[in-house]
């Protein structure tokens, strides 16, 4: 059963440094495996044919397209461009994606601390196996260094989709969203709170520390204030650590493993 990562972060309960967990690497990224992919992206394209008339030649494209990179901003002039097709045919596409469960949604933060915040969502495959084929990446290669910076938008999308999936049976009602904005502000996760309270969090391949990882976090602590319950790095070390006052590191399998 997943924990629920976003009541856990508001407990007086959670110690990080209590928090472990036998996952590494080598464990995420055998996570975005699976045999069948190929053949559910088949089914994917028959079940829309079934919902829509499309063109599945187009909708594989679009499938490709949104992959690369994986959980990147619902740009459709890029998307479209890529896929080879009018960008005012494109909506009809995502839209059935996110029907059939293939996609979600994470929208652009409302946050009041936002100034100049980009609207647009960015697009995460539910199933992180899918988003790794799709993208191209070899198992093989993620798990080494040099593929950290393949494996770096997979992870990131694989947390956001869990954190949606969980939103629903949340014991913390809460809205999840990402930070972009015009200024050079970037948070990878922000959950808001109906009180206007918010968290940002961040995800990292790296099972070690830095001060730079929590760099966007200062900066959305510095603007929110006490608005600001808490930063948190979600990485691939094998336990929790305090960085300091409101932030801290949780291994990413706290998501699913309480």
């Amino acid at each position: 059963m997943a924990a629920d990562l976003v009541a856990r972060m508001g407990s007086r309960a959670l110690v990080p440094g209590d928090v472990r967990t036998a996952w590494a690497v080598p464990d995420y990224v055998a996570r975005m495996e699976r045999p069948g992919v190929a053949e559910d992206l088949e089914d994917v394209v028959r079940r829309a044919r079934g919902l829509r008339r499309i063109d599945p030649t187009r909708m594989r494209a679009v499938l490709r397209a949104l992959a690369d990179p994986p959980a990147a901003e619902l740009n459709k002039a890029r998307i479209a461009a890529a896929a080879g097709l009018p960008v005012t045919t494109l909506t009809p596409y995502v839209d059935l994606l996110v029907r059939l469960g293939v996609l979600a949604l994470v929208p652009g933060s409302r946050a009041t601390v936002a100034k100049r915040a980009i609207g647009r969502p960015q697009a995460v495959f539910t199933d992180p196996a899918v988003a790794r084929h799709l993208a191209g990446d070899r198992v093989d290669a993620l798990v080494e260094l040099s593929g950290r910076s393949r494996l770096a938008p997979l992870l990131r999308g694989m947390v956001a989709a869990e954190l949606l999936r969980q939103q629903t049976t949340s014991a913390a009602e809460h809205r999840v969203g990402h930070l972009r904005e015009r200024n050079g502000l970037e948070v990878d996760l922000v959950i808001e709170l109906p009180d206007d309270s918010l968290f940002g969090i961040e995800v990292r391949t790296a099972a070690s520390l830095r001060p730079h990882q929590f760099a966007a976090l200062r900066a959305l602590e510095g603007r929110a204030g006490g608005r600001f319950r808490g930063g948190v790095v979600l990485n691939t070390a094998g336990r929790g650590h305090v960085h300091g006052p409101r932030m801290w590191s949780l291994p990413i399998a706290t998501l699913w493993d309480p």
